[in-house]
């Protein structure tokens, strides 16, 4: 699906640190040498698309300088796929769908020779299966069956109808859920936040900020895992389960734990903050990932399985 929540790196670019009445100064140190910044995130989609720029000084305010001139190549193993094409303003697009699990290999050459290069593997979907005739208010119940690959589970809900069911974006109708609850047991606790019951009445899981971060596991044949998903859905709502490559998985969970960092305005851990969020590429900064994604849409007691 192409839309914007899968490039969630805008979220994370909080560089502006304000020191304020600071008893002794701390020498600031400013690089000149300006970054390549690739990123591009392989989906179940019929277009890919790239963004690649020059990095952001602390100097610089917040505008992207692009980069209009490039080779930007995609293989599958061996293979070349196909060259992206420029479209706009640090964006990138190239017509084709990737084939789970297949490796593939990014290469973008700049004309000063250096070559940005970047590898990552389309996950095979997990499988998730709704149970709802033991829905009620604030849960909707499933059963896992693989858990193969790491999964983020995430929630749009929205009042009135979609205006397109197969390309679901949040917008002013549709709304990313910050609070998400679950007993799923092999959840990560990493942004867990307390008791969901202070903000949804009747829930009993706790809270966390956005996402749900399902681990890996190996099922045997028939095994399934059964859960509750919990927060305050609209009339409809959408339930995405996305299936992340490994690179994918380390790329949200370190930009999240980043912007968790900046969340409180008077900590001044932040000032002091040497956490990264992950990178693999080559030369450069950025990211080369994947993720594979499917969604339940809800509306009203009713259900639809949309396999994308």
């Amino acid at each position: 699906m192409s839309y914007e929540l899968r490039n969630i790196s805008f979220l994370f670019l909080l560089g502006s640190i304000m020191f304020c009445s600071c008893v002794q100064e701390f020498p600031l140190e400013i690089h000149d040498t300006e970054i390549p910044v690739v990123n591009c995130i392989l989906t179940n989609d019929a277009v890919q698309t790239l963004s690649l720029t020059w990095s952001v000084k602390i100097t610089d305010g917040y505008a992207f300088k692009e980069i209009k001139e490039a080779r930007v190549t995609l293989f599958a193993d061996s293979e070349h796929i196909g060259e992206f094409e420029r479209t706009g303003y640090g964006n990138w697009q190239l017509r084709y769908q990737p084939v789970a699990g297949t490796n593939y290999r990014l290469s973008v050459q700049l004309p000063d020779g250096k070559e940005l290069t970047a590898t990552t593997t389309m996950p095979e979907r997990n499988r998730f299966i709704a149970d709802a005739t033991n829905n009620h208010y604030p849960s909707k119940y499933f059963r896992q069956q693989t858990a193969d690959n790491p999964c983020w589970i995430f929630v749009l809900s929205e009042q009135s109808l979609a205006d397109n069911l197969m390309h679901p974006v949040p917008s002013s109708k549709a709304t990313l859920m910050s609070d998400i609850g679950t007993d799923h047991p092999l959840i990560d606790r990493f942004n867990e936040h307390g008791n969901l019951l202070d903000l949804v009445p009747q829930s009993t899981t706790p809270a966390y900020a956005f996402y749900l971060r399902i681990q890996q596991s190996s099922l045997s044949d028939g095994e399934e895992i059964p859960f509750c998903l919990q927060t305050l859905y609209g009339d409809y709502a959408y339930i995405f389960f996305r299936t992340a490559s490994r690179e994918y998985d380390q790329y949200l969970k370190s930009s999240l734990l980043k912007m968790f960092m900046y969340r409180s305005e008077d900590d001044p851990i932040q000032w002091f903050d040497e956490s990264k969020v992950y990178s693999n590429i080559t030369n450069g900064t950025g990211i080369f990932a994947a993720c594979n994604d499917s969604y339940i849409y809800f509306f009203g007691d009713l259900f639809r399985d949309v396999d994308n």
